[in-house]
């Protein structure tokens, strides 16, 4: 991990501190560019298995991407969502014939305005992650961030300081 990753983590939900346990709160992983686009996410906890597979998932797309589109940021956006879009035709809650916008003209606040609402109510934890980053190709985390949180993983933010007891 160490390789391709630095590690970095911000609070953006609360949780409370029983003893040695966190109680409430969730955790979102981001695999992002250099510069500061939003390669994949993982929302929520998951394995170790998981975590490892989506991030060589991550740096082995970002590598084609790079290879494809070397300084076509336009190019690339097309080509991430290309990726993203494959996955979410995998996911097996995603069943339906719909297929999301890859040329930048819908974005994730217009699905979830629109009439395929009910395709994010069959879709799992993963599959709404692709289908964010299918409609909104290589955002800035702050674009994201707070989708992923209220939207994906069904939290408030909060900035209220942990509590302990």
């Amino acid at each position: 991990m160490k390789e391709f990753f630095v590690s970095s983590y911000q609070k953006v939900a609360t949780f409370r501190v029983a003893g040695n346990a966190k109680q409430g709160g969730n955790v979102a992983s981001y695999f992002m560019t250099p510069r500061g686009s939003v390669v994949h996410v993982i929302a929520g906890p998951v394995d170790a298995e998981t975590f490892l597979r989506e991030a060589r998932w991550a740096v082995e797309t970002w590598k084609l991407v790079q290879l494809n589109a070397p300084k076509d940021m336009s190019r690339a956006r097309l080509l991430m969502a290309k990726a993203h879009q494959d996955r979410l035709k995998k996911d097996p809650t995603y069943n339906t014939g719909w297929t999301p916008n890859t040329r930048g003209k819908a974005n994730w606040a217009q699905v979830m305005r629109s009439n395929q609402n009910t395709i994010l109510q069959r879709l799992g934890t993963e599959g709404k992650v692709h289908l964010l980053l299918a409609t909104n190709p290589l955002p800035r985390l702050e674009q994201i961030y707070r989708y992923v949180f209220e939207k994906i993983l069904n939290e408030k933010l909060s900035t209220a300081p942990v509590v302990k007891s």
